[in-house]
């Protein structure tokens, strides 16, 4: 894993998909809405980080036809860095 600088909010959101995937077994994605209800976030800010994190390769964000995000799992780089939070 190479260095890198996470915000708070991108912590909490590795962190709220990381339990996500251990209750399920990775069987369930985790799901846009349910990320902003969960850590009482506003959706914007949510949204720019998850941007953020994909970027960096540690989710994959499933996409609608129209371009919204619809689903987010984590990749094994993601979960190296979730399960060590």
């Amino acid at each position: 894993m190479t260095a890198r600088r996470l915000s708070k909010l991108q912590r909490q959101i590795l962190h709220q998909m990381w339990t996500q995937y251990e209750r399920t077994q990775g069987g369930i994605s985790t799901g846009h809405l349910d990320l902003v209800r969960a850590l009482e976030r506003d959706k914007s800010n949510v949204s720019h980080s998850l941007c953020t994190l994909e970027a960096r390769g540690l989710i994959t964000i499933g996409r609608s036809p129209g371009g919204q995000a619809t689903h987010m799992d984590l990749t094994p780089e993601g979960r190296k860095w979730a399960s060590n939070l």
